[in-house]
């Protein structure tokens, strides 16, 4: 009955709403304009004025309420007329001018839905706004509230929608008349989803045997603690059901008897943190927990303990920035609290330990959840050794590990470096190229250990003899580098290196051994000689090349015309190379004649270059250029291959006598390229002669002895010459047994009038005739020198007395003649 009457009113009310709607169309119009109050409104309300107000607006954007019904001010909960609207309880006053200002804008009424809350009851009504006019030319708004039937408890509406678990709780005694259990009187949907039952299950039931072990998780007798002070609380408790171990956070609060409760699972959140604490306490790396705004410690792992020295209760109480130097702490203050240390970075930090040693390390940093406050996890990756290891491996590959001194991949940089200065501040600098003399002879003649020690010792009185500011480089080998800085004139370049030439000249001691060796040095000066490094650098080099070439022991400043010099050598160098190759090479043959039967006995083969717009180049031009660049080991190739194939065709007592480089025994391959020459030309052994000068037997003398014994094991023969020339040629006839020594022409020339000349030729005739070793005298031009290396026992002579080098071609003529 109540319903069927409550809808009927509904229906009277909608029926004045559509009155009041169609008055509003209905009412004439000028010209668009809105209908008069007059028309649409005035006595035609009817039933529907209880619902209605009149409305004016106000200035300042202000409206006021004229007329208010009943209904109308039920709604509003005051007596509405002659209210501002802004005074209004806010529920309504929103509402009302939301609806207005939109009715004012379309010109045309506006049906909302409005709402009143009263009480915790959430009231829903109509509301309807009609835009109207007035004769005056201003406007007017009739406002219509209409209540609908429907209507709900705010609390039962957050209570339904809570997706949290809400329960209200009763007290129940026990036999003592003390609280001890609850009863759960209302549940949401939340909570029942919670604990995994349906509402109807819950509800009237004892917590105690809802959940059997809740009391042994304390939570009850929390929860009575509540009831019994009146205080709300908050609190966790672990519930070990039959689905496994959960987690959960309460809220509980006292109220008129009751206890009201919000339930939340934080199983997962714990399980989180628990697996951070695992893995955070467990990792081999320092972490440590940190507040970001104060840098206080919250919480550090056993690695970190371990790796810092500090216990644990005191390094808690540190902040972050005490584990750094004191000069630190300000800079680095900052970037620890103002973000993540992301992984990546390059930044390094010096920190201390408990014992107060240094390390580096570098800090990675995340935001993470502390037991729910926000905090900064850093974790600490000690990179000492490494940055040792790294300082280890940068020095080792900018310094030469011999002598420490840099190397020339260091020296290049700092060489731009002082170019980039002298270019700033104008003032000049000087490289300075130093080449040892007579390095090679201490290396073959005491071995390679020696010669390091001697490397070593040189770079001491070189580093000592500089200026701080000055730089030695070794660039390999025997070969250093000076970087000169801040000349005052290029004069002090030249006086470094005579200085540095007398300090290297001084006698060293290696191991006992007393050695005496000199320095050869180049200059360039930056920047009349060069703008580059790579320029200044060759340019000094060829100053270098420049000083040993004019009698070592001295240095030379670069000059232009060097350039020319070493392009001129560089274009030789490539013809020669082209030379083999095209078959400019020939042989010319100078005979060596019998002083017993004046018969020729053989002939020596002699290298002759025959340039195709040179003409023909001199041996003392490229053979010295072949033997540094390598290339006289196939021309010496070809030059056995060649003297042997003619050979054969000569008379077979005839011999050949082929030179020997030093160059070629390197490798130790000669032996078995004498071998097959013999072979392809047909040649007796016995019939090829090898001569060799001292700078064989000084170079690796032992393995170049082994190499001239395999020689005489094929039947050739070995000759010395230049003998008499060198410092120790008497102790090589110990070394091994010549088969000929040859007398330089330098003591031949003047043997006539020196009579110290003549004695070198007797006593070099008497030795070879005592060890049974045959002599052949060089550069014979007169008569009256034959007669005398004759009348002194010398085996054979040559020279251009007895005949010029001539090519293969011309020796059968010769020999014919002499015959005749």
């Amino acid at each position: 009955m109540q319903k069927a009457f409550a809808t009927f009113l509904e229906e009277q009310a909608t029926l004045d709403l559509k009155v009041l709607q169609r008055h509003w169309q209905a009412a004439p119009r000028r010209h668009g304009a809105l209908p008069l109050y007059e028309d649409a409104v005035l006595g035609r309300t009817g039933r529907a004025a209880a619902n209605t107000a009149l409305v004016r607006p106000l200035s300042g954007g202000r409206y006021e309420i004229a007329l208010s019904g009943a209904t109308f001010n039920d709604w509003v909960d005051i007596e509405a007329a002659g209210r501002d609207i802004s005074t209004l309880p806010p529920d309504c006053a929103h509402a009302l001018l939301d609806a207005i200002e939109e009715a004012m804008r379309a010109r045309h009424p506006i049906h909302m839905r409005a709402f009143s809350v009263r009480n915790g009851v959430v009231k829903p009504y109509d509301l309807v706004v009609f835009p109207l006019a007035n004769r005056w030319g201003g406007l007017l708004l009739l406002a219509y509230v209409r209540a609908r039937e429907e209507q709900f408890g705010m609390v039962d509406a957050i209570f339904a929608s809570t997706t949290g678990g809400l329960l209200a709780l009763s007290p129940t005694k026990n036999q003592d008349g003390l609280t001890d259990d609850f009863r759960v009187i209302a549940v949401n949907q939340g909570g029942a989803d919670l604990v995994l039952r349906e509402i109807a299950e819950l509800q009237w039931q004892l917590l105690s045997d809802l959940f059997p072990q809740l009391r042994g998780t304390g939570a009850l007798d929390k929860l009575v603690a509540v009831h019994n002070s009146g205080q709300a609380a908050e609190f966790d408790f672990v519930y070990p059901g039959e689905t496994g171990v959960r987690h959960f956070s309460m809220r509980a609060a006292a109220m008129n008897g009751l206890v009201s409760a919000s339930l939340f699972d934080i199983t997962e959140i714990r399980n989180r943190e628990e697996s951070f604490k695992l893995l955070f306490q467990d990792s081999p790396l320092p972490m440590v927990v940190y507040d970001p705004q104060t840098l206080g410690m919250r919480d550090v792992n056993l690695a970190a303990i371990a790796h810092y020295g500090y216990d644990r209760e005191r390094f808690l109480n540190l902040m972050l920035h005490d584990l750094l130097p004191e000069d630190d702490r300000s800079s680095v203050r900052t970037v620890f609290a103002s973000g993540p240390l992301e992984a990546g970075t390059d930044e390094v930090w010096r920190q201390i330990k408990a014992d107060g040693s240094l390390i580096e390390a570098r800090v990675f940093s995340r935001q993470v959840d502390f037991h729910g406050l926000p905090a900064r996890l850093a974790v600490i990756v000690d990179v000492t050794e490494q940055r040792k290891i790294e300082a280890r491996v940068s020095f080792m590959a900018h310094h030469d590990a011999l002598t420490g001194l840099p190397n020339r991949v260091l020296f290049l940089d700092e060489l731009r470096r002082a170019l980039s200065r002298v270019h700033r501040q104008g003032q000049p600098a000087a490289i300075l190229c130093i080449d040892l003399d007579c390095f090679k002879d201490v290396n073959d003649t005491f071995g390679h250990p020696v010669g390091d020690v001697l490397l070593q010792q040189v770079s001491d009185r070189l580093r000592a003899a500089l200026r701080d500011n000055d730089l030695v480089a070794r660039l390999g080998g025997d070969e250093f580098s000076v970087i000169q800085r801040d000349l005052a004139d290029a004069g002090e370049a030249g006086q470094l290196a005579e200085r540095l030439i007398d300090v290297l000249s001084k006698p060293y001691d290696l191991k006992g051994q007393q050695v005496v060796i000199g320095a050869s040095v180049g200059i360039a000066l930056a920047p009349t000689d060069g703008e580059s490094a790579d320029d200044l650098l060759k340019n000094a080099d060829m100053a270098l090349y420049r000083a040993k070439d004019e009698g070592r022991g001295v240095f030379r400043y670069f000059q232009s015309e060097m350039d020319a010099r070493m392009k001129a050598r560089r274009q030789l160098e490539m013809e020669l190379r082209a030379a083999l190759i095209m078959g400019e090479f020939e042989l010319y043959y100078q005979p060596f004649v019998s002083t017993e039967t004046n018969a020729v006995t053989g002939f020596e083969a002699l290298l002759r270059w025959k340039h195709p717009q040179r003409g023909m180049v001199s041996p003392l031009e490229f053979i010295p250029l072949a033997e540094e660049i390598g290339l006289i080991t196939p021309i010496g190739e070809w030059v056995l291959r060649k003297a042997c194939a003619e050979a054969a065709t000569w008379p077979i007592h005839m011999r050949v006598a082929v030179n020997l480089s030093a160059v070629q025994f390197r490798g130790h391959k000669l032996t078995p390229v004498v071998a097959s020459a013999l072979a392809s030309a047909g040649l007796r052994p016995d019939r090829l002669e090898l001569e060799i000068t001292e700078s064989v037997l000084l170079r690796d003398s032992q393995a170049n002895i082994t190499t001239l014994h395999q020689l005489r094991e094929l039947g050739v023969r070995i000759s010395m010459d230049d003998f008499g020339t060198g410092y120790s040629s008497l102790s090589y006839l110990r070394s091994f047994p010549f088969d000929k020594i040859k007398i330089d022409q330098s003591f031949v020339r003047d043997m006539a009038a020196n009579s110290g000349d003549a004695a070198i030729v007797r006593a070099v005739t008497g030795l070879g005739a005592s060890l049974g070793i045959s002599t052949t005298a060089e550069g014979v031009e007169t008569l009256a020198q034959l007669e005398q290396l004759r009348a002194e026992g010398c085996t054979e002579v040559q020279g251009y007395f007895l005949g010029r080098p001539m090519p293969s071609s011309d020796i059968p003529a010769l020999l014919a003649a002499r015959t005749d």
